[in-house]
Protein backbone atom coordinates (compact mmCIF):
# COMPACT_ATOMS: atom_id res chain seq x y z
CA UNK A 1 0.00 0.00 0.00
CA UNK A 2 0.97 2.90 -1.03
CA UNK A 3 0.77 4.63 2.55
CA UNK A 4 3.84 2.28 3.64
CA UNK A 5 6.98 4.20 4.52
CA UNK A 6 10.65 2.48 4.08
CA UNK A 7 11.54 1.34 7.31
CA UNK A 8 14.27 4.44 7.41
CA UNK A 9 11.86 5.86 9.37
CA UNK A 10 12.30 3.32 12.16
CA UNK A 11 15.72 4.11 12.23
CA UNK A 12 15.61 7.66 12.78
CA UNK A 13 13.19 7.19 15.62
CA UNK A 14 15.78 5.27 17.42
CA UNK A 15 18.48 7.84 16.72
CA UNK A 16 16.10 10.64 18.33
CA UNK A 17 15.79 8.41 21.04
CA UNK A 18 19.63 8.45 21.58
CA UNK A 19 19.53 12.12 20.75
CA UNK A 20 16.52 12.55 23.67
CA UNK A 21 18.75 11.14 26.06
CA UNK A 22 21.52 12.73 25.49
CA UNK A 23 19.83 16.43 25.05
CA UNK A 24 21.48 17.55 28.43
CA UNK A 25 24.14 17.41 26.21
CA UNK A 26 23.11 19.51 23.49
CA UNK A 27 22.11 22.15 25.92
CA UNK A 28 25.86 21.74 27.93
CA UNK A 29 27.86 21.82 24.80
CA UNK A 30 28.89 24.92 22.95
CA UNK A 31 30.95 23.57 20.38
CA UNK A 32 28.11 21.08 18.81
CA UNK A 33 27.88 22.36 14.72
CA UNK A 34 24.53 24.67 14.69
CA UNK A 35 24.77 23.07 11.48
CA UNK A 36 23.41 19.89 12.40
CA UNK A 37 20.65 21.31 14.45
CA UNK A 38 19.34 23.59 11.78
CA UNK A 39 18.83 20.15 9.81
CA UNK A 40 17.18 19.18 12.64
CA UNK A 41 14.87 22.54 13.20
CA UNK A 42 14.15 22.57 9.20
CA UNK A 43 12.84 18.88 9.68
CA UNK A 44 13.82 18.21 5.53
CA UNK A 45 14.75 15.28 3.82
CA UNK A 46 15.64 15.94 0.96
CA UNK A 47 17.96 18.89 -0.31
CA UNK A 48 16.39 22.11 -2.01
CA UNK A 49 16.23 21.30 -5.87
CA UNK A 50 14.31 18.13 -5.25
CA UNK A 51 12.17 19.81 -2.37
CA UNK A 52 11.06 22.48 -4.29
CA UNK A 53 10.34 19.98 -7.39
CA UNK A 54 8.41 17.57 -5.98
CA UNK A 55 6.31 20.39 -3.99
CA UNK A 56 5.47 21.89 -7.86
CA UNK A 57 4.42 18.37 -9.53
CA UNK A 58 2.60 17.20 -6.89
CA UNK A 59 0.85 20.91 -6.44
CA UNK A 60 0.24 20.41 -10.39
CA UNK A 61 -1.29 16.64 -9.78
CA UNK A 62 -3.65 17.72 -7.08
CA UNK A 63 -5.09 20.81 -9.13
CA UNK A 64 -5.62 19.13 -11.97
CA UNK A 65 -6.98 15.68 -10.70
CA UNK A 66 -9.66 18.02 -8.02
CA UNK A 67 -10.63 19.88 -10.84
CA UNK A 68 -11.63 17.08 -13.35
CA UNK A 69 -13.15 14.70 -10.79
CA UNK A 70 -15.22 17.52 -9.19
CA UNK A 71 -16.22 18.28 -13.02
CA UNK A 72 -17.51 14.97 -12.98
CA UNK A 73 -19.36 14.70 -9.64
CA UNK A 74 -20.75 18.26 -10.08
CA UNK A 75 -22.70 16.75 -13.76
CA UNK A 76 -24.39 14.80 -11.89
CA UNK A 77 -25.30 16.42 -8.87
CA UNK A 78 -26.64 19.57 -11.69
CA UNK A 79 -28.58 17.23 -13.74
CA UNK A 80 -31.24 14.84 -12.40
CA UNK A 81 -31.10 12.76 -16.17
CA UNK A 82 -27.25 12.22 -15.15
CA UNK A 83 -28.29 10.32 -11.99
CA UNK A 84 -28.36 7.06 -13.39
CA UNK A 85 -26.89 3.45 -11.92
CA UNK A 86 -24.25 3.15 -14.01
CA UNK A 87 -23.49 6.97 -13.46
CA UNK A 88 -23.17 6.45 -9.79
CA UNK A 89 -20.14 3.92 -10.06
CA UNK A 90 -18.33 6.88 -12.35
CA UNK A 91 -19.43 8.98 -9.48
CA UNK A 92 -17.99 6.87 -6.72
CA UNK A 93 -15.06 6.80 -8.57
CA UNK A 94 -14.66 10.36 -8.90
CA UNK A 95 -15.24 10.80 -5.19
CA UNK A 96 -12.87 8.27 -4.29
CA UNK A 97 -9.85 10.17 -6.59
CA UNK A 98 -11.06 13.11 -5.05
CA UNK A 99 -10.02 11.73 -1.80
CA UNK A 100 -6.79 10.80 -3.83
CA UNK A 101 -6.41 13.98 -4.56
CA UNK A 102 -7.37 16.26 -1.46
CA UNK A 103 -5.86 13.91 1.22
CA UNK A 104 -3.27 11.40 -0.03
CA UNK A 105 -0.97 13.41 -2.01
CA UNK A 106 -0.62 16.16 0.38
CA UNK A 107 -0.04 13.67 3.54
CA UNK A 108 2.33 11.56 1.40
CA UNK A 109 3.90 14.50 0.06
CA UNK A 110 4.20 15.94 3.67
CA UNK A 111 5.73 12.53 4.80
CA UNK A 112 8.45 12.35 1.90
CA UNK A 113 9.78 15.96 2.66
CA UNK A 114 9.78 15.20 6.14
CA UNK A 115 11.88 14.15 8.29
CA UNK A 116 9.59 13.31 11.33
CA UNK A 117 6.29 13.86 12.23
CA UNK A 118 4.59 17.43 12.02
CA UNK A 119 1.57 16.86 13.16
CA UNK A 120 1.44 16.84 16.94
CA UNK A 121 1.72 14.33 19.30
CA UNK A 122 -2.12 12.87 18.47
CA UNK A 123 -1.55 9.34 17.70
CA UNK A 124 -5.26 9.06 16.49
CA UNK A 125 -3.97 11.76 13.32
CA UNK A 126 -0.99 9.36 12.75
CA UNK A 127 -3.43 6.12 12.32
CA UNK A 128 -6.30 7.90 10.98
CA UNK A 129 -4.18 9.47 8.28
CA UNK A 130 -2.98 5.91 6.81
CA UNK A 131 -6.20 4.37 7.15
CA UNK A 132 -7.78 7.36 5.01
CA UNK A 133 -4.67 7.02 2.33
CA UNK A 134 -5.21 3.28 2.00
CA UNK A 135 -9.27 3.26 2.28
CA UNK A 136 -9.19 5.50 -1.26
CA UNK A 137 -6.94 3.63 -2.97
CA UNK A 138 -8.59 0.54 -2.62
CA UNK A 139 -12.14 2.38 -3.19
CA UNK A 140 -10.86 3.69 -6.29
CA UNK A 141 -9.65 0.34 -7.86
CA UNK A 142 -12.29 -1.55 -6.96
CA UNK A 143 -14.50 1.09 -8.10
CA UNK A 144 -12.76 0.65 -11.76
CA UNK A 145 -13.28 -2.92 -11.38
CA UNK A 146 -16.82 -2.30 -10.60
CA UNK A 147 -17.13 -0.09 -13.72
CA UNK A 148 -15.93 -3.19 -16.07
CA UNK A 149 -18.30 -5.54 -14.48
CA UNK A 150 -20.70 -3.99 -15.09
CA UNK A 151 -20.50 -2.62 -18.99
CA UNK A 152 -19.15 -6.45 -18.97
CA UNK A 153 -22.83 -7.35 -18.11
CA UNK A 154 -24.46 -4.65 -20.00
CA UNK A 155 -23.18 -5.76 -23.83
CA UNK A 156 -22.17 -9.72 -23.20
CA UNK A 157 -25.81 -10.38 -21.25
CA UNK A 158 -27.87 -7.50 -22.93
CA UNK A 159 -31.38 -9.18 -22.09
CA UNK A 160 -30.59 -9.73 -18.38
CA UNK A 161 -32.42 -7.71 -16.00
CA UNK A 162 -30.17 -3.72 -16.06
CA UNK A 163 -28.87 -2.54 -12.62
CA UNK A 164 -31.27 0.21 -10.89
CA UNK A 165 -30.04 2.40 -8.45
CA UNK A 166 -30.90 0.81 -5.31
CA UNK A 167 -28.78 -1.83 -6.37
CA UNK A 168 -25.87 0.26 -7.48
CA UNK A 169 -26.28 1.77 -4.13
CA UNK A 170 -25.92 -1.35 -1.97
CA UNK A 171 -22.85 -2.08 -4.29
CA UNK A 172 -21.04 1.23 -3.41
CA UNK A 173 -21.60 0.69 0.38
CA UNK A 174 -20.26 -2.47 -0.11
CA UNK A 175 -17.16 -1.14 -1.84
CA UNK A 176 -16.91 1.49 0.76
CA UNK A 177 -16.97 -1.29 3.20
CA UNK A 178 -15.25 -3.61 1.72
CA UNK A 179 -12.37 -0.79 1.44
CA UNK A 180 -12.32 0.03 5.34
CA UNK A 181 -11.76 -3.74 6.25
CA UNK A 182 -8.91 -3.84 4.07
CA UNK A 183 -7.36 -0.88 5.44
CA UNK A 184 -8.24 -1.30 9.07
CA UNK A 185 -4.73 -3.02 9.48
CA UNK A 186 -3.15 0.48 8.86
CA UNK A 187 -5.40 2.06 11.90
CA UNK A 188 -4.46 -0.81 14.20
CA UNK A 189 -0.81 -1.07 14.13
CA UNK A 190 0.03 2.42 12.45
CA UNK A 191 1.01 4.41 16.00
CA UNK A 192 3.06 7.84 16.93
CA UNK A 193 6.40 7.47 18.52
CA UNK A 194 7.55 10.58 20.23
CA UNK A 195 10.44 11.55 22.71
CA UNK A 196 11.26 14.87 23.79
CA UNK A 197 14.56 16.27 22.81
CA UNK A 198 13.98 19.92 25.05
CA UNK A 199 15.91 22.43 22.81
CA UNK A 200 13.86 25.88 23.04
CA UNK A 201 16.40 27.79 21.23
CA UNK A 202 16.74 25.80 18.07
CA UNK A 203 12.33 25.66 18.79
CA UNK A 204 12.85 21.98 19.37
CA UNK A 205 10.45 19.84 21.85
CA UNK A 206 10.18 17.01 20.94
CA UNK A 207 10.58 14.31 17.74
CA UNK A 208 8.03 11.63 16.65
CA UNK A 209 7.34 9.31 14.11
CA UNK A 210 4.57 7.97 12.90
CA UNK A 211 5.58 4.11 12.46
CA UNK A 212 3.95 0.77 11.64
CA UNK A 213 4.12 -1.89 14.96
CA UNK A 214 3.15 -5.54 13.35
CA UNK A 215 2.81 -8.09 15.53
CA UNK A 216 4.84 -10.57 13.64
CA UNK A 217 7.90 -10.33 12.19
CA UNK A 218 7.53 -9.00 8.61
CA UNK A 219 4.19 -8.16 8.73
CA UNK A 220 4.65 -5.02 6.54
CA UNK A 221 5.74 -7.84 3.92
CA UNK A 222 2.84 -9.87 4.12
CA UNK A 223 0.39 -6.69 4.20
CA UNK A 224 2.26 -5.64 0.78
CA UNK A 225 1.64 -8.75 -0.69
CA UNK A 226 -2.00 -8.88 0.39
CA UNK A 227 -2.61 -5.26 -1.42
CA UNK A 228 -1.01 -6.29 -4.49
CA UNK A 229 -2.92 -9.38 -4.69
CA UNK A 230 -6.37 -7.22 -4.00
CA UNK A 231 -5.77 -3.96 -4.78
CA UNK A 232 -3.68 -4.58 -8.61
CA UNK A 233 -2.88 -8.21 -9.51
CA UNK A 234 -7.03 -9.27 -8.74
CA UNK A 235 -8.14 -5.95 -10.18
CA UNK A 236 -5.73 -5.90 -13.59
CA UNK A 237 -7.40 -9.48 -13.97
CA UNK A 238 -10.85 -8.30 -14.27
CA UNK A 239 -10.73 -5.38 -16.33
CA UNK A 240 -8.62 -7.44 -18.75
CA UNK A 241 -10.93 -10.69 -18.78
CA UNK A 242 -14.05 -8.30 -19.03
CA UNK A 243 -13.10 -5.84 -21.46
CA UNK A 244 -11.55 -8.49 -24.02
CA UNK A 245 -14.35 -10.03 -23.85
CA UNK A 246 -16.55 -6.72 -24.71
CA UNK A 247 -14.21 -6.32 -27.52
CA UNK A 248 -15.04 -10.29 -28.50
CA UNK A 249 -18.58 -9.45 -28.16
CA UNK A 250 -19.14 -6.22 -29.97
CA UNK A 251 -16.61 -8.04 -33.09
CA UNK A 252 -18.58 -10.82 -33.47
CA UNK A 253 -22.39 -8.60 -33.43
CA UNK A 254 -20.83 -6.38 -35.84
CA UNK A 255 -19.52 -8.94 -38.79
CA UNK A 256 -22.82 -10.41 -38.25
CA UNK A 257 -24.60 -7.05 -38.68
CA UNK A 258 -22.03 -6.34 -42.14
CA UNK A 259 -23.23 -9.55 -43.43
CA UNK A 260 -27.17 -9.03 -42.97
CA UNK A 261 -26.47 -5.98 -44.40
CA UNK A 262 -24.71 -7.23 -47.71
CA UNK A 263 -27.25 -9.94 -48.27
CA UNK A 264 -30.18 -7.19 -48.02
CA UNK A 265 -32.58 -7.90 -50.64
CA UNK A 266 -33.13 -4.30 -51.77
CA UNK A 267 -30.57 -2.12 -53.37
CA UNK A 268 -31.06 0.45 -51.09
CA UNK A 269 -30.03 -1.12 -48.09
CA UNK A 270 -27.10 -2.48 -49.30
CA UNK A 271 -26.07 0.61 -50.37
CA UNK A 272 -26.53 2.33 -46.86
CA UNK A 273 -24.45 -0.57 -45.63
CA UNK A 274 -21.90 0.20 -48.03
CA UNK A 275 -22.02 3.99 -46.53
CA UNK A 276 -21.79 2.80 -42.89
CA UNK A 277 -19.12 0.75 -42.82
CA UNK A 278 -16.42 3.11 -42.88
CA UNK A 279 -18.27 4.88 -40.31
CA UNK A 280 -18.62 1.28 -38.17
CA UNK A 281 -14.89 0.29 -38.64
CA UNK A 282 -14.19 3.76 -37.33
CA UNK A 283 -16.76 3.30 -34.33
CA UNK A 284 -15.33 0.03 -33.58
CA UNK A 285 -11.56 0.85 -33.52
CA UNK A 286 -12.30 3.99 -31.36
CA UNK A 287 -14.16 1.18 -28.88
CA UNK A 288 -11.31 -0.99 -28.75
CA UNK A 289 -8.65 1.44 -28.26
CA UNK A 290 -10.46 2.74 -25.31
CA UNK A 291 -10.83 -0.15 -23.91
CA UNK A 292 -7.08 -1.22 -24.45
CA UNK A 293 -6.54 2.25 -22.60
CA UNK A 294 -8.52 2.18 -19.59
CA UNK A 295 -6.67 -1.22 -19.04
CA UNK A 296 -3.08 -0.05 -19.76
CA UNK A 297 -2.99 2.78 -18.19
CA UNK A 298 -4.18 1.13 -14.77
CA UNK A 299 -1.52 -1.53 -15.23
CA UNK A 300 1.33 0.84 -16.04
CA UNK A 301 -0.31 3.86 -13.00
CA UNK A 302 -0.11 1.49 -10.17
CA UNK A 303 2.77 -1.20 -11.42
CA UNK A 304 5.42 1.07 -9.68
CA UNK A 305 4.51 1.35 -6.54
CA UNK A 306 3.49 -1.74 -5.89
CA UNK A 307 6.85 -3.27 -6.97
CA UNK A 308 8.75 -0.29 -4.99
CA UNK A 309 6.81 -1.16 -1.63
CA UNK A 310 6.87 -4.99 -2.23
CA UNK A 311 11.15 -4.96 -3.02
CA UNK A 312 11.75 -2.69 -0.26
CA UNK A 313 9.65 -4.40 2.35
CA UNK A 314 11.30 -7.68 1.74
CA UNK A 315 15.11 -5.70 0.65
CA UNK A 316 15.94 -2.96 1.05
CA UNK A 317 18.66 -1.64 -2.16
CA UNK A 318 19.45 1.74 -0.84
CA UNK A 319 20.59 0.39 2.56
CA UNK A 320 21.39 4.18 4.27
CA UNK A 321 20.70 6.97 1.27
CA UNK A 322 17.39 7.85 2.37
CA UNK A 323 17.33 10.82 0.06
CA UNK A 324 17.82 8.86 -3.15
CA UNK A 325 15.20 6.39 -1.63
CA UNK A 326 12.58 8.71 -0.50
CA UNK A 327 12.67 10.41 -4.42
CA UNK A 328 12.27 6.73 -5.71
CA UNK A 329 9.46 6.55 -3.51
CA UNK A 330 7.94 10.02 -4.52
CA UNK A 331 8.49 9.37 -8.66
CA UNK A 332 6.82 5.75 -8.29
CA UNK A 333 4.01 7.57 -5.49
CA UNK A 334 2.96 9.88 -8.54
CA UNK A 335 2.79 7.08 -11.11
CA UNK A 336 -0.16 5.73 -9.14
CA UNK A 337 -1.47 9.12 -8.48
CA UNK A 338 -1.85 10.10 -12.18
CA UNK A 339 -4.56 7.68 -12.76
CA UNK A 340 -6.47 10.11 -10.31
CA UNK A 341 -5.87 12.49 -13.17
CA UNK A 342 -6.55 9.99 -15.91
CA UNK A 343 -9.87 8.35 -14.76
CA UNK A 344 -11.89 12.01 -15.50
CA UNK A 345 -10.60 11.78 -19.04
CA UNK A 346 -10.99 8.01 -19.54
CA UNK A 347 -14.83 7.81 -17.74
CA UNK A 348 -15.93 11.36 -18.11
CA UNK A 349 -14.68 13.23 -21.10
CA UNK A 350 -14.82 10.77 -23.17
CA UNK A 351 -18.26 9.83 -22.42
CA UNK A 352 -20.55 11.99 -24.76
CA UNK A 353 -22.92 13.16 -22.11
CA UNK A 354 -20.40 13.94 -19.78
CA UNK A 355 -18.49 16.03 -22.23
CA UNK A 356 -21.75 17.97 -23.00
CA UNK A 357 -22.26 18.47 -19.26
CA UNK A 358 -18.75 19.42 -18.83
CA UNK A 359 -19.23 21.96 -21.41
CA UNK A 360 -21.89 23.57 -19.89
CA UNK A 361 -20.29 24.17 -16.40
CA UNK A 362 -17.08 25.49 -18.08
CA UNK A 363 -19.72 28.18 -20.12
CA UNK A 364 -21.62 28.92 -16.51
CA UNK A 365 -17.70 29.54 -15.18
CA UNK A 366 -16.21 31.08 -17.71
CA UNK A 367 -18.09 34.23 -18.88
CA UNK A 368 -15.79 34.46 -22.50
CA UNK A 369 -17.85 31.34 -23.31
CA UNK A 370 -21.66 31.72 -24.92
CA UNK A 371 -23.16 29.58 -22.50
CA UNK A 372 -27.02 30.31 -24.43
CA UNK A 373 -25.00 28.67 -27.55
CA UNK A 374 -24.02 25.84 -25.84
CA UNK A 375 -27.23 24.72 -24.77
CA UNK A 376 -28.91 25.41 -28.07
CA UNK A 377 -26.83 23.01 -29.77
CA UNK A 378 -27.10 20.65 -26.64
CA UNK A 379 -30.88 20.65 -26.68
CA UNK A 380 -30.93 20.70 -31.20
CA UNK A 381 -28.98 17.71 -30.96
CA UNK A 382 -31.16 15.61 -28.00
CA UNK A 383 -34.50 16.89 -29.76
CA UNK A 384 -33.20 15.32 -33.13
CA UNK A 385 -32.69 12.17 -32.06
CA UNK A 386 -35.95 12.10 -29.98
CA UNK A 387 -37.56 13.16 -32.79
CA UNK A 388 -35.67 10.13 -35.03
CA UNK A 389 -36.40 7.61 -32.41
CA UNK A 390 -39.78 8.14 -32.18
CA UNK A 391 -40.14 8.30 -35.90
CA UNK A 392 -38.69 4.89 -36.44
CA UNK A 393 -40.28 3.45 -33.59
CA UNK A 394 -43.47 4.04 -35.12
CA UNK A 395 -42.51 2.96 -38.56
CA UNK A 396 -40.18 -0.20 -37.46
CA UNK A 397 -42.11 -1.30 -34.63
CA UNK A 398 -39.38 -3.33 -32.55
CA UNK A 399 -36.17 -2.11 -34.72
CA UNK A 400 -36.67 -0.46 -38.09
CA UNK A 401 -37.98 -0.33 -41.06
CA UNK A 402 -37.58 -4.20 -41.53
CA UNK A 403 -34.54 -3.42 -44.35
CA UNK A 404 -32.03 -4.53 -41.82
CA UNK A 405 -31.51 -0.72 -40.79
CA UNK A 406 -30.26 -0.70 -37.37
CA UNK A 407 -31.78 1.58 -35.08
CA UNK A 408 -30.37 4.41 -33.11
CA UNK A 409 -32.51 5.01 -29.74
CA UNK A 410 -32.06 7.45 -26.85
CA UNK A 411 -31.65 4.65 -23.89
CA UNK A 412 -33.03 4.78 -20.46
CA UNK A 413 -29.99 6.26 -19.04
CA UNK A 414 -29.28 9.20 -22.05
CA UNK A 415 -27.07 6.47 -23.74
CA UNK A 416 -26.88 6.10 -27.28
CA UNK A 417 -27.40 2.64 -28.49
CA UNK A 418 -27.71 0.78 -31.40
CA UNK A 419 -30.37 -1.48 -31.56
CA UNK A 420 -30.87 -4.78 -34.36
CA UNK A 421 -33.92 -5.07 -36.76
CA UNK A 422 -35.08 -7.93 -34.64
CA UNK A 423 -35.30 -7.41 -31.24
CA UNK A 424 -35.31 -10.01 -28.39
CA UNK A 425 -36.84 -8.37 -25.53
CA UNK A 426 -38.83 -5.59 -27.04
CA UNK A 427 -40.45 -4.10 -23.85
CA UNK A 428 -41.04 -0.68 -24.13
CA UNK A 429 -40.33 0.94 -20.49
CA UNK A 430 -39.88 4.63 -18.79
CA UNK A 431 -36.90 6.28 -16.79
CA UNK A 432 -36.47 9.78 -16.27
CA UNK A 433 -39.54 10.52 -18.49
CA UNK A 434 -37.81 9.17 -21.63
CA UNK A 435 -38.89 6.18 -23.67
CA UNK A 436 -36.63 3.16 -24.37
CA UNK A 437 -36.58 0.12 -26.31
CA UNK A 438 -34.74 -2.24 -23.97
CA UNK A 439 -33.21 -5.33 -26.32
CA UNK A 440 -30.29 -7.52 -27.55
CA UNK A 441 -28.12 -4.50 -28.81
CA UNK A 442 -25.21 -4.97 -31.84
CA UNK A 443 -22.99 -2.17 -30.88
CA UNK A 444 -22.65 -0.58 -28.03
CA UNK A 445 -20.87 2.48 -27.67
CA UNK A 446 -18.19 2.77 -24.38
CA UNK A 447 -17.83 6.19 -24.93
CA UNK A 448 -21.53 6.76 -23.94
CA UNK A 449 -21.65 4.88 -21.41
Amino acid sequence: MSTMEPESRQQLYNISVLMGNFSWVFNATKDIDPSLLDQVARNRSLDDGAFYSLILIYSLMIVVGAAGNSLVVCAVVRKPAMRTARNMFIVNLAVSDLLLCLITMPLTLMEILTKYWPLGRHSFTCKMMGTLQATSIFVSTISITAIALDRYQVIVYPTRESLQKLGAVFILTGIWLTSLVLASPMFIWKTLKYHDINLPSYGIEYIAYCLEEWPVEHGRAYYSVFSLLVQYVLPIIIVSVSYSRICRKLRYRYINSSAVGSSASKATAAAGSQKRKPKDDRRMKRTNSLLVSIALIFCISWMPLNTFNLVVDFYNLFGDDRQSMMICYAVCHMMGMSSACSNPLLYGWLNDNFRKEFKEIVACLCPCVDLGLVQDRVGSLRSSISRSRRKRLHQGGCGGSGDGTPLRVLGADLETTTFPTICRRGTMTTDNGVNSVQGDTETTVLTKM
